[in-house]
């Protein structure tokens, strides 16, 4: 009794076509059947086929022996206008002269009569010959940072650092400075952060001795 259950499960599990019907193969035996014709007292209706499949042996363009990948077309590129690379070349040739100003709040500011690129490398070198220490830069924001010692303010000695003669360290802040570009030129802020402008005091000090180096 257990042996006949257990054939019968095998045969079963194995999925033979005596148990289930096997409905991969039926496309093989289907028939072209004609198109449906309905007629025209009951509806106008134009039946076409959306995808036809050509016969075989008719087609009209014989395919290539191998596929050629097509290519783009090539790109033009066009001179540009040599007024704008005179001006450009013209505007690198101004003496570069540096204005110390106030906005509209009281801030200071400098204004550069540059463009941008030329005010950008001007001033990366004023901060170095000003012995700034230049951390960190962002071109595309228009930004240096830099960090500086505060005059009168030093940390304190550790207990164990002031047992073996280690003197208080200069207080270091770290800060930004800033350029913008307008129609009269370029403008240099000095921020603390990215939203928060320096002490007037603190600010004009640092665009001095910018000034000082341009």
């Amino acid at each position: 009794m257990r042996l006949g259950v257990l054939l019968v499960l095998a045969a079963a599990m194995s999925g033979c076509s005596w148990l289930v019907y096997d409905r991969d193969n039926d496309y093989l035996k289907s028939e072209i059947q004609p198109v449906i014709v309905i007629p025209e007292e009951v509806a106008a209706v134009s039946l076409t086929q959306q995808l036809p499949i050509p016969a075989a042996g008719k087609q009209q363009k014989p395919l290539p022996e191998e596929f050629q990948v097509p290519r783009p077309a090539a790109l033009v590129i066009e001179d540009e206008p040599k007024e704008d690379a005179t001006s450009l070349a013209q505007l690198s040739q101004v003496k570069l002269e540096s204005t110390l100003l106030k906005d509209g709040n009281g801030t200071p500011i400098l204004r550069l009569n540059v463009e941008f690129a030329r005010a950008w490398s001007e001033l990366g070198e004023a901060l170095k010959k000003a012995d700034f220490n230049i951390t960190d830069l962002n071109r595309s924001i228009g930004t240096y940072y830099i960090e500086i010692s505060q005059p009168g303010k030093t940390e304190e000695v550790g207990f164990w650092a002031g047992l073996f003669g280690a003197e208080p360290e200069a207080v270091i802040q770290q800060l930004q400075v800033k350029l913008n570009q307008a129609r009269s030129g370029v403008y240099i802020a000095i921020h603390e952060d990215a939203n928060n402008l320096a002490s007037d005091e603190q600010a004009q000090s640092i665009l001095v001795r910018i000034q000082e180096q341009l």
